[in-house]
């Protein structure tokens, strides 16, 4: 499997994970497109993105602390009502597919995570834990 395809089946997959893999109009570098979904809503949701496949990649390490998942979700329905206009149950349009990959590329960097190494990605969970960091409370250590 060549890099490039290895790549853009990587960034696919994520986006399908968290916004969907659908075309969107070409998008600036520094705006996602105007939609109504709150920023901290979308950051949730990418970490959220980045604790379930760390979940995936590492199943004898952690898995997914769906309750804390559901404690942020009564946050926002606090903050934002029960029912708000951007909640269809997708995040699809929410950020551009490329502003995602930044945002995933970003990640496996900081976490020195080899993509195809799932031992990298139990490391990350583990610094996620110990550092009680957001995606860290969204795993369960096994």
């Amino acid at each position: 499997m060549t890099s490039a395809v290895f790549w853009t089946g990587l960034a696919c997959s994520l986006a399908l994970l968290l916004v969907g893999c659908a075309k969107t109009a070409p998008d600036s570098e520094t705006e996602d497109k105007d939609v109504k979904v709150p920023r901290d809503v979308i950051a949730f949701r990418v970490d959220l993105g980045n604790a379930e496949y760390i979940a995936d990649e590492c199943p004898s390490g952690f898995r997914l602390n769906r309750e804390h998942e559901l404690e942020w979700d009564r946050k926002f329905e606090e903050k934002y009502g029960p029912d708000p206009e951007w909640a269809d149950g997708s995040m699809e349009g929410a950020m551009t597919p490329r502003k995602l990959q930044r945002k995933f590329i970003a990640y496996v960097q900081r976490r020195n995570v080899v993509i195809a190494e799932p031992e990298t990605w139990c490391a990350a969970g583990k610094a996620e834990v110990a550092e009680k960091t957001r995606i860290g409370k969204l795993l369960i250590a096994r």
